[in-house]
């Protein structure tokens, strides 16, 4: 984990002394965007051999985290996602590989996860979306979760129903089910809104319903919402948010209320950016009192240009 903040902040700091030519970071990042989108091309024609022009898009995100909070251990964190189109093959087919926590839905940066990179799970899945209807897509995947060196398949099946779609108000409910093949079945349930204030200021509203047969609970989350995007490269949220458990979809417990805001700035050309965000909260395990938190985020973005 060291290794991976000594990174970061040395291409934090080589890019900030070459905003204006093209640096070795640059040839680097260039030569990695090159590596994936081949990668991609390489299995289109491994299983399609034809003379066709279309090329692959892809897209990886890699980030690394810091946190501290008032009566909190010091938190870090790692967090990468790749998703490979394969257009030849089938233009709605996809290869992703991401690790539990960019999995993690319901991921809303009141804790990191400290395991070490070995110890986590891993997810890596081919994915089919089609859009039924106008208002209605569904995608349908399979894939290998892998955790210490033991592979467990699973089935994917995502879903969006689009309630309202209008110039200035969107309203979805999503569902996103799994059925492990050692028995394990989640199930996540979302209705989310975005009202479009104008063109640079919009409210969002986050409803999630997140159940496992794993875990004794069922898990609540619920959030409303300010985005102002300040400029191109800039934008700035507020929001407030509660965490809640409920045993058998009753006798409802609030893990944490928390105020929350992020300031989002990618700083150099359209790959590298930086997150601060501060929040306040008020937990459960620390009956209620108010307690403060900052996290700091920096990631590195690849995609074909």
């Amino acid at each position: 984990m060291k290794i991976v903040l000594l990174i970061t902040l040395f291409l934090l700091f080589s890019s900030l002394n070459a905003q204006n030519s093209n640096s070795v970071i640059d040839d680097y990042h260039d030569e990695l965007c090159k590596i994936l989108v081949n990668t991609s091309n390489s299995i289109d024609n491994y299983f399609i051999d034809d003379n066709s022009s279309i090329s692959s898009t892809t897209h990886a995100e890699f980030s690394t985290s810091v946190a501290m909070e008032v009566k909190q251990d010091f938190e870090k964190d790692v967090r990468f996602r790749l998703r490979l189109n394969l257009p030849k093959i089938q233009k709605n087919l996809r290869l992703i590989f991401e690790d539990e926590n960019n999995n993690d839905g319901l991921y809303d940066r009141t804790t990191l996860n400290d395991e070490e990179l070995i110890d986590r799970s891993y997810y890596l899945r081919l994915e089919y979306f089609k859009i039924i209807k106008d208002k209605f897509n569904m995608v349908a995947g399979a894939g290998l979760r892998v955790r210490q060196g033991n592979l467990v398949p699973y089935l994917n099946l995502r879903s969006r129903y689009d309630l309202y779609k209008g110039a200035k108000l969107k309203s979805a409910l999503y569902n996103r089910f799994r059925f492990y093949t050692d028995g394990e079945i989640e199930d996540i349930f979302e209705f989310n809104s975005i009202y479009t204030i104008y063109a640079s200021l919009y409210t969002a509203l986050k409803n999630q319903l997140s159940y496992s047969n794993k875990d004794a609970f069922e898990t609540l989350y619920s959030d409303v919402s300010v985005t102002k995007q300040l400029n191109k490269k800039t934008q700035l949220s507020l929001g407030v948010g509660v965490r809640s458990y409920l045993k058998n979809f009753k006798d409802y417990t609030v893990e944490y209320y928390h105020f929350h805001t992020l300031y989002h700035h990618l700083f150099y050309k359209k790959w590298l950016y930086y997150q601060v965000a501060p929040s306040a909260l008020w937990r459960d395990e620390n009956s209620f009192h108010l307690s403060y938190r900052l996290m700091l985020n920096f990631g590195i973005l690849f995609k074909k240009s």
